[in-house]
């Protein structure tokens, strides 16, 4: 999905000195989690993008999904990560460039007679997401028209928990969420399978509330960062240090 919206940089070194408040989730990895160097692979490609712009991270809020977009969206906090563009979102967010390309796959239990091969195949299915997840592409497509049923816990490994005892057809995840959410789950990811239908590959950004008044300069300030991150090198040895490239967007390559 293209983003079409340009802003102009006009920082003041005041309202930059100001620093911003950052929000994201712990249970993420290797995007986000507070187990891992520097909080994550997202974590420090956005500091370091907002460093590089002079637009220093004052504070890092960790908080659940739904929390975190609800305290951004309110203005309580000026920035979370990482989100997609949605309908629901473009009248109360501002976007930035996206960082990270998420691809969804479907996940079924390794002795489901469901074979998901099309679209199609998905219809009148339950599948699990967790809570502050959105949905992209056919899912959310099907969704809106009544022709999926979701399930929503706190998190990816109790999706893998109700996919292993029946109680969804399928759970929707990236591969590096599903390792995650299965490992969390007690598993092993052989008691899975992965489906061939194609769901969506979705860009993922940082965002901030249209009610910030700083709002279009921080989200310029960390675009700037973040061609800055790419043109020198340094974004590519962020990604390869958590063994991330092959998922590093080609045009900052």
């Amino acid at each position: 999905m293209a983003l079409c919206c340009a802003f102009l940089w006009v920082s003041s070194p005041s309202k930059a000195q100001e620093g911003i408040t950052i929000t994201t989730d712990d249970n993420y990895p290797p995007i986000t989690s507070t187990k891992l160097k520097y909080g994550g692979l997202g974590l420090r490609t956005v500091t370091r993008a907002f460093e590089v712009a002079g637009y220093p991270v004052k504070e890092v809020l960790w908080q659940p999904w739904a929390r975190g977009f609800k305290l951004t969206k309110l203005n309580a906090i000026d920035a979370a990560f990482p989100w997609g563009v949605l309908p629901n979102r473009v009248d109360h967010f501002y976007f930035s460039d996206p960082f990270i390309y998420m691809i969804n796959h479907v996940y079924v239990e390794r002795t489901s007679s469901d074979r998901f091969v099309v679209p199609e195949d998905l219809k009148g299915k339950s599948y699990c997401n967790p809570n502050g997840y959105g949905d992209f592409g056919v899912i959310r497509e099907y969704r809106e028209k009544g022709l999926l049923k979701r399930e929503e816990p706190l998190n990816m490994g109790f999706c893998f928990k109700m996919l292993a005892t029946h109680r969804v057809d399928f759970v929707v995840a990236p591969v590096w969420d599903a390792s995650y959410g299965i490992k969390a789950a007690g598993m092993e990811e052989e008691h899975f399978r992965r489906e061939s239908v194609k769901i969506a590959e979705t860009p993922l950004g940082l965002i901030v509330s249209k009610k910030n008044e700083r709002g279009p300069e921080i989200i310029a300030a960390f675009n700037k960062g973040l061609k800055e991150l790419s043109r020198t090198g340094e974004l590519r040895e962020i990604f390869a240090s958590f063994d991330f490239l092959d998922f590093l967007p080609s045009d900052l390559n």
